[in-house]
C-alpha cells in the first residue's frame, strides 16, 4: 500500500479485544488439547493361562474410553501407545503412565478386560496430580497390588518433597 500504511482489516482492528485462539486451545486452532500424558501398553505380553496377547486390544479400548470421558483433561490429555516389550514379563500385561515433570508408574498383572475401568480412573487421578505422586490408597482398588514401580520425576530423585 502507498505510504506503508497497511489496512488492518476487520480482524486486525478487533485483535486486541478477541481471545487468542492459541491461548484458548493450548496451541491448536481446532480447540483440542495436545496430550501431555502418555499411557504405554506392552503389546508382546502373553497371558500365562490363555497365551493371548491382549495389549493391542487394551490400547484400542483405552483410547475409546478416554476419548469419551466428560473431562477434557482426560479425554484429550492422554496419548496411548503400544510398545513391544517393557521387561515386565513376569507380571503380564504391563501398563505405564508417564508425563513430563511427574512420577511415572508401571503396573503389572493387568487384565485387559477387567482392569480397563480402573486404568481410566487412574488416568483421571494422574491428570489431576501436579507431580504425579499418589499413595496406594488413592489409586483405584482394582490396581491394588499391581503397582510394580513408581519412578520419581527427573530432578526429584527421591520424591524429596514427600
Amino acid at each position: 500500500m502507498p505510504g506503508g500504511n497497511a489496512n488492518p482489516g476487520l480482524v486486525g482492528r478487533f485483535a486486541s479485544f478477541l481471545p487468542s485462539p492459541v491461548l484458548e486451545s493450548d496451541g491448536k486452532l481446532d480447540g483440542s488439547i495436545d496430550p501431555i500424558h502418555c499411557i504405554i501398553v506392552c503389546t508382546l505380553c502373553r497371558d500365562f493361562v490363555t497365551g493371548v496377547r491382549s495389549g493391542e486390544g487394551l490400547c484400542t479400548d483405552l483410547r475409546s474410553r478416554l476419548s469419551a470421558h466428560h473431562e477434557p483433561a482426560v479425554a484429550q490429555g492422554f496419548a496411548v501407545e503400544g510398545v513391544a516389550c517393557m521387561a515386565g514379563c513376569a507380571r503380564p500385561l504391563t501398563v505405564a503412565f508417564q508425563a513430563q515433570g511427574k512420577a511415572a508408574y508401571l503396573f503389572g498383572s493387568i487384565d485387559a478386560r477387567a482392569d480397563v475401568g480402573d486404568l481410566v480412573r487412574f488416568a483421571k487421578l494422574y491428570s489431576s496430580l501436579a507431580d504425579g505422586w499418589c499413595s496406594s490408597g488413592q489409586r483405584p482398588a482394582g490396581l491394588a497390588g499391581k503397582t510394580l514401580a513408581r519412578i520419581p520425576a527427573s530432578g526429584n530423585p527421591a520424591g524429596s518433597s514427600r
